[in-house]
């Protein structure tokens, strides 16, 4: 499968409230020239699948992933997997880690959560379901002598757990984006393209996200990784006062670079 650019629903998420939002949402979407999304930041009742399968066909709009916290994918399994039949997607992705093996980096705790993540992929994944991990920038502190997210995949299975790699937090974690979808190639199924830059708050430098091609980070490279990384969606997200103008600003850098094959 070729690498394709989606929109994370984060970005769009004071639009997507309601299922009656949801097709005004996708229309809009649509006008980006963007043609998938990874859905998150709903609450997946049946009405609000209804109204995201509905406004998918209607505008040619690909559900490519999910995101969705870990305690709504352990005790909703059967749902989980009926609505991600229903739109045709195959990858949901845990959101967060949970807050006691964030809080102390407690190394025991990082790792009954490795256990337990290893054990619901498989379940997915014996269903046809592909269960991946979101990182932030916890994950790339030390817990005892290894980052987090190592010791997180050390202790999965490959076909049990995939990654999803968002660019702005693996910079902020202090690694380099493109050099680590390369060094996880094959393990990393989705990226979430976030910018990232410096801006002065008060007397101090403070990292922000930003529109694609308003930071630092080179997106040439982040892009070419994809490809060649077996990367399936490659998702814009942004927090931003103006998502959908933002998006497009995004949408406009990435078709400047030469990769209008990829929306």
């Amino acid at each position: 499968m070729t690498a394709k650019f989606s929109l994370q629903t984060f970005t769009i998420r004071k639009y997507i409230k309601t299922p009656q939002a949801i097709a005004g949402a996708f229309e809009r979407i649509k006008d980006t020239g963007l043609n998938a999304v990874e859905l998150a930041r709903i609450n997946f009742t049946e009405a609000e699948i209804d109204a995201v399968a509905a406004a998918s066909a209607r505008f040619g709009i690909d559900i490519g992933s999910t995101q969705i916290t870990y305690d709504y994918l352990d005790k909703n399994r059967d749902w989980v997997l009926e609505f991600h039949d229903r739109l045709g997607c195959a990858y949901t992705a845990v959101s967060v880690l949970p807050t006691a093996a964030v809080i102390g980096s407690k190394r025991d705790k990082l790792l009954r959560f490795a256990e337990a993540l290893d054990r619901l992929g498989r379940y997915y994944r014996e269903r046809g379901l592909n269960l991946c991990f979101h990182h932030h920038d916890f994950e790339f502190r030390r817990y005892g002598d290894q980052l987090g997210l190592d010791l997180l995949l050390q202790n999965t299975a490959p076909e049990h757990l995939g990654l999803v790699l968002d660019t702005y937090w693996t910079q902020r974690g202090g690694k380099t984006p493109h050099d680590m979808i390369a060094d996880l190639q094959g393990r990393v199924k989705v990226v979430h393209l976030r910018d990232y830059r410096i801006r002065w708050k008060f007397f101090e430098l403070l990292p922000i996200d930003c529109e694609v091609g308003a930071g630092n980070l080179d997106f040439n490279r982040i892009i070419d990784s994809c490809c060649a990384g077996g990367v399936h969606y490659m998702a814009i997200e942004q927090a931003t006062a103006t998502p959908f103008e933002s998006v497009a600003m995004s949408v406009k850098h990435l078709r400047s670079l030469g990769f209008q094959h990829l929306f």
